[in-house]
Formats: C-alpha cells, sequence, structure tokens
C-alpha cells in the first residue's frame, strides 16, 4: 500500500488501513492518535471515550474516561475509579497513565449488556486446507465486575453464546438475531479480504460491539495469535474442534507446499 508505513500490530495503523475500506470505514469508531488536547474535543463530542496503547491487546493499559452528573470520571481496566469535578483536575492522571507510549483515543460504544455487563463479540475467521478464509465461530465476551474491558482472562469475565448474549441484552429483537449474526460472518469476510493487502495471517479474531440500539461496530482486529482457548469455554465445543481442524488443514497444505518448493541453488 504505497503512502502509509505500515506497522504490525499497531492499532493506529490498523485503524487508518481499514478506513480505505468503503464497507469497513462504517463500522469503524471515531479514532485519533492521542494528543491530549483531544481529550477536551472528544467529551465535547462524546459522553465516553477510550483511550488505548497502540501496540499492546488483550485489553491491556485500555483507559476510560466519561462524563458524570457532577463532572469527569477514569479508570484503569479494573483499577479504582478516580473522579473529578473538572476535566483539568482529571488530564495529569490520564497524561501520567499515557505516558510517553503511543495511544489511541476512541468514541466510546454504549456497548449492549447481559445482567448489567457490557458484552462483545469474537468471530474467529481461519484459513481452511485450500488457503481460503473460512468462518470458524463466534461467542460473545461478557466484562467481568466492574472491568471496563471485555477480554475474558484480565477483566474476569466469561463467554457465552452469540445468541444468548444478543436475546438477553435485547439490543435486537428476537426474530432479528439470525440476521445480525449473518451480518457479522459477511463483514467479517470484508476484514479478511481487505486484511490480505496489509499482511499475510492465517487466523484473525476481530472483536465487533453491539451498542445497546443493536449498531455494530469494530473493536479490534487480532492477527497474531487469536485466542483458541476462549471456544474451548463455551459448553458445546462444536466451534472449537472446527477451529483445530481448520487450523490442522491449513498446516498440513503449507508443509506440503514447502516441500514442493524447489530448494534455492
Amino acid at each position: 500500500m504505497e503512502g502509509i508505513r505500515l506497522i504490525p500490530s499497531s492499532k493506529w495503523s490498523l485503524h487508518k488501513f481499514f478506513d480505505r475500506h468503503p464497507v469497513i470505514r462504517g463500522y469503524l469508531p471515531a479514532t485519533a492518535l492521542y494528543q491530549p488536547a483531544l481529550l477536551d474535543s472528544f467529551l465535547q463530542k462524546y459522553d465516553t471515550v477510550y483511550i488505548k496503547p497502540s501496540s499492546t491487546h488483550m485489553g491491556k493499559g485500555i483507559m476510560k474516561v466519561w462524563k458524570t452528573d457532577s463532572g469527569y470520571a477514569w479508570v484503569k481496566e479494573r483499577g479504582q475509579t478516580v473522579t473529578a469535578s473538572t476535566l483539568g483536575e482529571l488530564k495529569p492522571i490520564v497524561n501520567q497513565s499515557v505516558g510517553n507510549s503511543k495511544h489511541i483515543i476512541q468514541k466510546g460504544i454504549p456497548l449492549a449488556e447481559v445482567n448489567g455487563r457490557p458484552f462483545d463479540i469474537r468471530v474467529m475467521m481461519l484459513r481452511n486446507g485450500a488457503g481460503k478464509w473460512q468462518y470458524a465461530g463466534m461467542l460473545a465476551k461478557v466484562a467481568g465486575p466492574d472491568s471496563v474491558i471485555t477480554n475474558v482472562a484480565r477483566g474476569g469475565g466469561y463467554v457465552t453464546t452469540v445468541p444468548k448474549a444478543l436475546r438477553q441484552s435485547q439490543a435486537v429483537k428476537s426474530e432479528q438475531v439470525n440476521t445480525v449474526t449473518r451480518e457479522l460472518i459477511r463483514l467479517s469476510h470484508h476484514v479478511c479480504s481487505h486484511f490480505n493487502k496489509y499482511k499475510h495471517s492465517s487466523q484473525i479474531g476481530i472483536d465487533w460491539a453491539v451498542d445497546k440500539k443493536g449498531g455494530l461496530s469494530i473493536i479490534e482486529v487480532n492477527f497474531d495469535f487469536p485466542s483458541h482457548g476462549l471456544f474451548a469455554k463455551l459448553p458445546d465445543k462444536t466451534y472449537y474442534r472446527l477451529i483445530k481442524r481448520l487450523r490442522s488443514q491449513y498446516l498440513a497444505r503449507r508443509a506440503r507446499l514447502k516441500k514442493r518448493k524447489p530448494a534455492s541453488r
């Protein structure tokens, strides 16, 4: 991609890359490379914002800043909530936590909830034995108590099926659940197809937000080592077995192709 400096695993780099796609662009929350002055402008537009390290994953270091009836509040992952009457009082705490590392600032999405806890949806895509992208499964990641992240390991949450989470949240009507899941699969194929232009990957886990009105947004595209173990936590192991089977088929194909490749002289 000419004109773009691609940085592996960088949230900012990926955001700029996906923003070039005519379909995917519409599912990206407003995002910018963090600068202290942007905290004011983002909170003028949105009630909640997230500040995320650009080069870390698994929910590590994510901060939430939001408006309250008496001012503003800030929390990092599952830490203690800090409140302030003005944003000026809160800024030094935010900026100290940001430090010198690159972060992004992002519009907060009012996630649909299961029993008062927000959730997002992980859609797992793998290359199959023919080297083509294939949908392998999806699940809902429900945040732990008092956690601002849905990462199960770091946030103390749990996984459940997507239909169950959607129905319990009432974000969409029961008769629309299948339509939403089909749309998630369709859009995830768009993500993988476009990602081919960014970097080669054989497995991608896409985290989708479902807001309280049923709208969809992309939270993150995990392309290094998206967790297979999350799917093993579901009572029904169908998705987990399919993921392992597709992975084995792809690795076997790669080994065959490597054997056939003539040795360089």
